[in-house]
């Protein structure tokens, strides 16, 4: 971890400085593009995944960002059809499933193609080799199957002999672990493939990626953002690859609330993707 991170970790006033340690990127001529994680960090983490949600005022903070014409994209595990839910009535564009759909909107998306049957008998072998654990919550997801164990964190190790179980019987199929949870998806999915995947189809130019993340998940997405020489965020203090950090999701929150309001004070915005690509409030 370099040293200007270290400063910052111990500086009272994370997101403020992390502005100060970016702002050398910032131009009138540049696009910038926000890929944001979901959980842990645009929202809290709950012991029922379902009960998570982003507050309020980091969705109107998003609608700031895209009122100046800033790309703002989810890149999440969750399904895209729930982080949909998570962001309503705030639409924009989607990389869910760690990228195996792609939702840029409701006409265009950039799914990679799974083979159903494949996943209908994972998640049924899943189901049944975690009946002597109820206390295991298993997500059905399209394209996966997540064990969450954040209510019962002693069953950690039961959630990972199973899922490395299962991960035998199906060799199509990948393990992410993530905070509370090993995940079975497809070796497709990648959330760093899914940021070029998203950078490639709008084929941004002079663009500063940046994307925030907090989980081991989207480290493949930090490589990517320091690949094309942007602004990696890592929330909270696990070792990783991104250039910067922030605490937590509060300091997120109010992170891209003081970018809005340096970007609006100091420049004029005249990028982002087109208006009917933008995110926007109904």
């Amino acid at each position: 971890m370099c040293n200007a991170t270290t400063q910052f970790l111990n500086n009272e006033s994370y997101s403020s400085n992390l502005l100060q340690l970016i702002s050398h990127h910032f131009s009138k001529e540049k696009q910038y593009c926000f890929f944001l994680d979901i959980d842990g960090t645009l929202s809290e983490f709950h012991i029922d995944p379902s009960q998570s949600f982003i507050p309020k005022s980091t969705l109107q903070t998003l609608q700031q960002l895209s009122d100046l014409n800033i790309s703002v994209i989810a890149v999440t595990g969750r399904s895209v059809k729930v982080a949909a839910q998570l962001f309503s009535p705030l639409q924009l564009p989607i990389a869910g499933t760690h990228g195996l759909e792609i939702q840029i909107d409701q006409e265009n998306k950039l799914n990679t193609c799974v083979d159903e049957t494949d996943i209908s008998l994972l998640q049924h072998n899943v189901h049944k080799a975690c009946i002597p654990y109820p206390q295991l919550v298993i997500e059905n997801k399209d394209y996966s199957v997540a064990i969450h164990y954040r209510e019962y964190p002693e069953l950690a190790e039961v959630a990972k002999k199973i899922a490395h179980d299962i991960q035998c019987m199906h060799q199509k199929f990948k393990i992410n672990e993530g905070k509370y949870v090993f995940e079975l998806l497809p070796v497709e999915a990648d959330k760093g493939q899914a940021i070029q995947k998203i950078l490639h189809h709008f084929n941004f130019s002079n663009i500063l990626p940046i994307f925030i993340g907090d989980d081991k998940t989207d480290e493949s997405g930090f490589k990517i953002i320091n690949h094309y020489h942007g602004v990696s965020i890592k929330v909270g203090e696990e070792e990783t690859q991104a250039h910067y950090r922030l605490k937590n999701v509060a300091d997120v929150a109010h992170f891209l609330d003081l970018f809005s309001q340096f970007l609006k004070t100091h420049f004029s915005r005249q990028s982002g993707v087109s208006h009917g690509e933008k995110a926007c409030l109904n």
